[in-house]
């Protein structure tokens, strides 16, 4: 098969629409299913004469239990019932999946913390990544599109680097909490 053939095209229109396919069904195929969920719902009158509603029962004060009323509520529509909402659910669980997939596999840079080194890292790779598929694509919408995205990451990795976990952002704020804590510890000596 020649790479520049009709057959190599074709070979290509089939494995896009495959990918496509795939993930499509993996973001789309919770919509389809719909299963019934029952909620116990608890409701008493406080000492007030206000009506509680509850789904917690340990959050009743005992001496309101002997008086609770019990309800089911069987709904067959799921919890989050918009398609932005499930597609943001599973676009997070799969984030939160792949992150402790590769946790580890940031290297530890010295001077930086082990947050910035990961942020650091994973920007490194995704430039390289983009700037392979920009010199290696013959289509212009490609090109503009990584050149688009790499500019991207260069403008949100100093970002990111900045308010993550034990970056410059959370140093100043737990130097300014020790100097309000000092100033309050003062104000509570002076008579």
């Amino acid at each position: 098969m020649i790479p520049g053939s009709k057959e190599g095209h074709n070979l290509r229109r089939w494995i896009l629409a495959v990918w496509l396919l795939a993930v499509g069904g993996y973001l789309f195929m919770p919509l389809a299913s719909t299963e019934a969920l029952a909620t116990t719902i608890y409701s008493y009158i406080d000492e007030q004469g206000m009506p509680v509603i509850t789904d917690n029962f340990d959050t009743i004060p005992e001496r309101y239990r002997a008086r609770v009323k019990t309800t089911e509520q069987i709904s067959t529509a799921p919890q989050s019932t918009s398609t932005v909402g499930s597609i943001n659910e599973r676009l997070s669980h799969f984030g939160s999946q792949l992150r402790t997939m590769v946790s580890g596999a940031a290297p530890n840079i010295s001077g930086l913390s082990p947050s910035q080194s990961e942020i650091l890292t994973y920007a490194g790779l995704a430039a390289i990544v983009l700037l392979v598929a920009m010199n290696l694509s013959k289509g212009p919408f490609i090109r503009l599109l990584a050149l688009w995205c790499l500019i991207m990451v260069g403008l949100a990795t100093p970002i990111l680097m900045y308010v993550s976990n034990d970056g410059p952002m959370d140093v100043m704020k737990n130097k300014a909490s020790q100097i309000e804590k000092k100033h309050q510890d003062r104000v509570q000596q002076i008579p």
